[in-house]
């Protein structure tokens, strides 16, 4: 049995009780580090946002807001007449394509349809419709016979159409004879009165447009808005609802007759059309058959304009529809102007075809 020296163990005793005592000085030293949190010093005070202080917290947070849920391209608010869901009716690349029905260009879009209709109406009806995308609402103008609202005249459609190097054009309201009626052309005033037996037809700088019955609109509350165009003549077609108005006052004019109308989809796309009537190859419309076209077409506004033989669809500078009688004169039209381009294509035919 080997025996030890007291005197050889004590020293070996002392380093483990050392060492011991050094680990459980580490060990607490780490758990006050990592079980507590720091305490902020006594003189920086944490802010409370106040009611004062709201203006300067609410960016912050919207801010902060926007950077972790961006929005989607797609959802980011647009102008009202920069037509955005049917972008791919323009040509983008600077150049104007032409054919005998359609006319496409950066800014500017019309398909032109004729229809010969032998199955919906009791006898044949023959119309006309161009289907309009356009960039800026502004593109949609009016012109007069005589070149001034104040003083329209009367004269022929394509004299005046000829003059403004229109592409397409339709018979207006004839304001040159409305005694009384509300005229604002192109964003001006010419005449600042409101008839109070006629409905009106607002189209406005923002793309959108406006129908009211007679008597339910007053001509202040016209005049703060910001109208680029206003007819007056009728009646309105569709309700605000975009639903065929149930009934139509005058007899006299309700009864199948040529028409010409204007209709609104959505800001930036709208319809002109007109119908043939009075002849053997077109009986015309009635005011219902002409809403519940309106309607077919995906109008949710459509306004009544000049119609009988003032009816007239002008287009590839002649008129192309078949007016009552061979058409009369008239003091105003509807229309879109040609545009100038360097590069410009047309293809013969129709749809866009080749040769």
């Amino acid at each position: 049995m080997i025996a030890f020296k007291k005197t050889a163990v004590l020293p070996w005793i002392l380093l483990i009780t050392l060492l011991l005592a050094l680990s459980a000085i580490i060990g607490y030293i780490l758990h006050l580090n990592t079980a507590h949190e720091p305490k902020q010093p006594a003189s920086t005070p944490v802010p409370t946002v106040s009611p004062s202080s709201l203006a300067f917290a609410t960016p912050h947070a919207t801010k902060a807001a926007a950077t972790a849920t961006p929005i989607p391209a797609d959802e980011k608010p647009t102008p009202a007449w920069q037509f955005v869901d049917d972008a791919d009716q323009f040509w983008m690349d600077g150049i104007l394509r032409r054919t005998d029905d359609s006319y496409r260009s950066p800014g500017l879009s019309v398909n032109v349809r004729t229809v010969i209709d032998t199955k919906t109406y009791p006898r044949r009806v023959m119309y006309y419709v161009a289907d309009i995308y356009v960039r800026d609402v502004t593109q949609i103008k009016t012109e007069s016979y005589s070149g001034d609202f104040s003083h329209p005249g009367r004269g022929s459609v394509p004299k005046t159409a000829k003059r403004v190097n229109a592409l397409l054009a339709i018979s207006g309201d004839y304001c040159g004879v409305q005694k009384g009626s509300l005229v604002i052309r192109n964003g001006v005033v010419y005449r600042e009165s409101l008839r109070k037996d006629m409905d009106t037809c607002l189209l406005l700088r923002d793309g959108t447009m406006e129908t009211f019955r007679a008597g339910k609109i007053a001509l202040s509350d016209i005049l703060q808005m910001d109208v680029w165009q206003a007819w007056q003549f009728g009646p309105l077609l569709l309700e605000n609802d975009g639903e065929v108005r149930s009934s139509f006052a005058s007899v006299n004019i309700a009864v199948q007759n040529p028409r010409s109308c204007i209709g609104y989809v959505a800001p930036g796309h709208y319809m002109f059309v007109v119908v043939d009537g009075r002849q053997k190859h077109s009986r015309g419309l009635t005011l219902s058959e002409l809403a519940a076209l309106m309607k077919s077409l995906g109008c949710t506004r459509a306004f009544n304009l000049d119609g009988g033989a003032s009816a007239h669809f002008y287009w590839r500078d002649k008129i192309f529809s078949s007016p009552s009688k061979g058409g009369r004169s008239i003091s105003d039209i509807v229309y879109l102007s040609k545009e100038d381009y360097t590069d410009s294509f047309y293809f013969p035919g129709k749809d866009g075809l080749h040769e």
